[in-house]
């Protein structure tokens, strides 16, 4: 509406559309539409797929002081966690509303379990 307004005062002198001019508009119109998909679907692809793998956020995650040695689904959205923090290992339940210790285990119960990567 601005723009309509700002052409107005300047003065500019506006031409009838021809059929010619209606074609290169609506061609203009289709392929910004087709770039415009293109962009959305290159950025989803680049979102799922490519920043997960990405080097800096495996760094980010081995630097920490916990480090998630397993996880087991219960339901939907409940999981079980094996966490070794430090030298103990804690099972920890997660939900919807909260994470809650269920036991702590020693360092030999946890090896025991038999899960790949509790040697690191």
């Amino acid at each position: 509406m601005i723009a309509i307004l700002a052409i107005l005062a300047a003065g500019v002198e506006t031409v009838e559309a021809t059929p010619v001019t209606v074609v290169d508009f609506t061609w203009l119109f289709v392929k910004m539409l087709l770039f415009l998909g293109i962009i959305c679907i290159a950025a989803v692809v680049i979102l799922k797929f490519l920043v997960p793998r990405m080097s800096f956020m495996k760094r980010l995650t081995r630097e920490g002081f916990a480090k998630v040695i397993a996880r087991q689904a219960i339901e939907p959205r409940k999981h079980l966690y094996l966490v070794k923090i430090g030298r103990r290992y804690l099972v920890i339940g997660t939900a919807d509303h909260g994470i809650n210790p269920v036991v702590e285990l020693t360092e030999g119960e946890a090896m025991g379990l038999g899960i790949k990567g509790m040697g690191d």
